[in-house]
C-alpha cells in the first residue's frame, strides 16, 4: 500500500499556504459554527488527520482521527451540493472499504444551515451537540440574578489576587502557557479518571491542537489573553478567599493589577491562564481555547468576561463552541444562559441509497 494512503484520492493535509483557498468558503456562510474555520481546522489537523480536496466546486474536508475516513463537515460550496456530497461519498466508501469499515462513511458537524443545501430523503439525520450562544454584553456585566454566582466569583479574583492582564505573544508567553497546558491536563485526567477512556483521548488530542495554536497564534490571526498572578497562591496579604457581606458589585470591581512601576522580582507571578479567540462570521465571536489554573479561584469566570470585554464589545453573539457530550461541561456552559443553541447534525445516507450505490 502507498506510504501516502490519501494520495490516490487526491485528498490533502491542511497547510498554512491553503488559507486563502480555504477561508472563501467559511466566509460565505451565513451562520456558521465554531467549528467552520481556517484557524480550526488548522491547530487541529495533526490531531484528527485532517485533510481537504476540492470536488465539484465544493471544499470537502476530511478526517482520519478514528482509523475510517470521514467528512469533518458538510461540502460547502454554491450549486449542486447533493452532487459534491456523492463525489465524497465515492471517496470515503472506497477508504473505508479497503480498510475493512465499509459502515463508517458519514458526515459529522453539520449545521443547520448547510443541511438545507441537501436532499433531507437520502440522508439520515442524527442530532450531535450544539454550540452554546451568549449575549455578549451579558458575559461582560455578569448582570442579573442568574449570573449572581459567576459575577461574585469574577470580583473575587480581582479583589483577592494581585494580577495583570497582557496580550497574547509566543515569543514571550508560549512557554508558561505550556506549562499551564500540562498541569491543566494532568490535573483533568486525574480528576475524571473514571469516566470512559475515550474522554482522556479527547482532551490528549485537545493538548496536541493547544500546542500548535500556540505557536500559530500570530499567523492565523487569532486574539489572545494571558493573565498572570502573583506569588503562589495569589491572595494579597490579609485577604482571605471570601465574598464581602454587604459589599456592592461596584465596590469589589477595582481589585488592582501588579503594579508596572514596583521591580518584577518583588511580586514574582506566574501565568495562571489564558484563552484565543476570533471572529466568526458577520456577528459572532469564537472562543476557541480557555485554560487556567484550577485553584486560582474566579479566575475562569474573569478571563471570559474580560476577553469579551477587551476584544470582543463590539459583536453582539459569542460562542464557545459544544460540551463534546460531557456533563459536567453541558453544565457549566448551561450556567451562563445561552441565548441560542447552534445544532450540529451526523448525516448518514439512507441505507436503499447504500444498497444501490453497491
Amino acid at each position: 500500500m502507498d506510504e501516502d494512503p490519501f494520495s490516490r484520492y487526491g485528498l490533502k493535509p491542511v497547510e498554512l499556504a491553503d488559507r486563502a483557498v480555504l477561508e472563501p468558503y467559511f466566509s460565505s456562510l451565513a451562520e456558521p459554527l465554531s467549528d467552520y474555520t481556517f484557524s480550526q481546522l488548522y491547530t487541529w489537523h495533526n490531531s484528527l488527520r485532517i485533510l481537504w480536496k476540492q470536488l465539484d466546486g465544493h471544499l470537502c474536508v476530511f478526517a482520519n482521527g478514528t482509523g475510517d475516513l470521514t467528512l469533518l463537515m458538510p461540502p460547502i460550496g454554491d450549486t449542486a451540493s447533493d452532487k459534491a456530497l456523492r463525489s465524497a461519498y465515492e471517496v470515503m466508501d472506497d477508504y473505508n472499504a479497503l480498510h475493512n469499515v465499509p459502515d463508517r462513511s458519514r458526515v459529522e458537524y453539520a449545521s443547520e444551515e448547510l443541511l438545507a443545501r441537501f436532499d433531507r430523503g437520502t440522508l439520515q439525520v442524527e442530532p450531535m451537540g450544539a454550540d452554546y450562544l451568549y449575549d455578549t454584553q451579558r458575559m461582560i456585566d455578569l448582570a442579573g440574578g442568574d449570573l449572581a454566582s459567576k459575577r461574585q466569583a469574577k470580583n473575587r479574583f480581582m479583589r483577592n489576587y494581585a494580577y495583570r492582564v497582557e496580550p497574547y505573544s509566543a515569543a514571550l508567553h508560549r512557554d508558561d502557557c505550556l506549562q499551564l497546558l500540562e498541569s491543566w491536563k494532568d490535573h483533568q485526567d486525574i480528576q475524571h479518571d473514571a469516566e470512559p477512556s475515550a474522554n482522556a483521548i479527547k482532551r490528549a488530542k485537545e493538548s496536541i491542537a493547544t500546542k500548535l495554536c500556540l505557536d500559530t497564534v500570530e499567523v492565523l490571526g487569532l486574539s489572545g489573553m494571558v493573565v498572570y498572578v502573583e506569588g503562589n497562591s495569589g491572595l494579597k496579604e490579609g485577604q482571605s478567599d471570601e465574598v464581602t457581606k454587604g459589599q456592592s458589585d461596584e465596590a469589589t470591581r477595582s481589585g488592582p493589577p501588579l503594579s508596572p512601576s514596583v521591580p518584577s522580582s518583588l511580586h514574582p507571578s506566574s501565568l495562571k491562564g489564558f484563552t484565543f479567540g476570533e471572529p466568526l462570521g458577520s456577528r459572532q465571536t469564537s472562543i476557541t481555547i480557555e485554560k487556567t489554573d484550577l485553584m486560582t479561584k474566579g479566575l475562569a469566570q474573569f478571563i471570559f468576561s474580560e476577553f469579551c470585554r477587551v476584544n470582543w464589545a463590539d459583536r453582539p453573539l459569542v460562542n464557545v463552541g459544544d460540551d463534546w457530550g460531557l456533563e459536567t461541561l453541558a453544565w457549566t456552559k448551561q450556567s451562563y444562559r445561552p441565548i441560542k443553541m447552534l445544532q450540529k447534525y451526523v448525516l448518514r445516507r439512507n441505507k436503499a441509497i447504500m444498497i444501490a450505490a453497491a
